[in-house]
């Protein structure tokens, strides 16, 4: 199974998305920790957000909110679309009140047609930020106070939702509510998962395989691997807190299946640059 949640030592991103997803991205699931603004400025993709297909084309402002699966199902030759990866931890800076009912509106509909002015004026943004890549106090506050101008262009862009696609089937539905369950609890059993949302094991496995396209394990794995490593590199808690944290029995079993899944043990990790 290839690498599907993005990383990056940096807490934002400027590119193109061939640059951010690399070339070989058609039809492969990407995970975000961190919000996508996507502004395509030529040619037109279809995607997939969380298990719907959308169609994008030039002008069309689209948003993936974070720990939501995106694919790229087909795209035109000419296809360009600007990327500004924001991760959580800029989004916790940013000094306004988080807007929940843009997380709904974008959930339900995340993809919106943007005016002439507001595509010019995002487009601008994107290539400002693009100058302020420094790491100096002064260019941080520079570039943090041009995405959250981009931001909150995008936000007053979701006012009235447009919807698209049809409801969610029953197997969707158990999918999207097997990764809030996996983001809370992190616990590393199939059926656990299944009880808590009243399917057998077998159904609640072939349905998640069904809509993603690899097996139950494989997420879990992979998730939890991504929520380990920022942990380590992130925060100062012990191997044993982090244990804990990810509902792992006890912390020899944390290490086994890190070494496993990683290849070093969790304490090596943290030392690397």
């Amino acid at each position: 199974m290839e690498e599907k949640i993005l990383e990056s030592e940096r807490n934002f991103i400027f590119k193109e998305m061939t640059e951010v997803l690399g070339t070989d991205f058609k039809n492969k699931p990407f995970v975000f920790d961190g919000f996508m603004f996507n502004v395509c400025t030529r040619g037109n993709i279809r995607i997939i957000i969380n298990y719907k297909e959308y169609h994008v084309e030039n002008k069309w402002l689209f948003v993936v909110p974070p720990k939501c699966i995106f694919s790229i199902v087909e795209y035109s030759p000419d296809f360009e679309v600007k990327v500004l990866f924001v991760s959580m931890d800029i989004v916790r800076d940013i000094p306004i009140t988080p807007d929940f009912n843009f997380l709904r509106i974008i959930g339900d509909a995340p993809c919106v047609q943007l005016c002439t002015e507001k595509e010019d004026d995002m487009v601008k943004l994107y290539s400002i930020i693009e100058r302020y890549e420094g790491s100096d106090s002064n260019t941080l506050l520079i570039r943090n106070t041009l995405i959250l101008s981009l931001v909150l262009i995008a936000v007053s862009m979701y006012g009235k939702p447009i919807i698209h696609g049809t409801a969610y089937s029953r197997k969707e539905d158990i999918t999207r509510q097997f990764f809030e369950l996996l983001l809370e609890h992190y616990m590393h059993d199939v059926s656990f998962y299944a009880d808590k949302l009243c399917v057998t094991p077998k159904y609640f496995s072939m349905s998640v395989k069904s809509v993603t396209g690899f097996p139950v394990q494989s997420w879990i794995n992979e998730v939890v691997v991504f929520e380990a490593k920022k942990l380590l590199k992130t925060t100062e808690l012990s191997v044993s807190q982090i244990s804990d944290k990810l509902s792992f029995p006890d912390s020899s079993s944390f290490v086994r299946f890190f070494r496993t899944n990683v290849g070093i043990p969790p304490l090596e990790f943290r030392k690397q640059k």
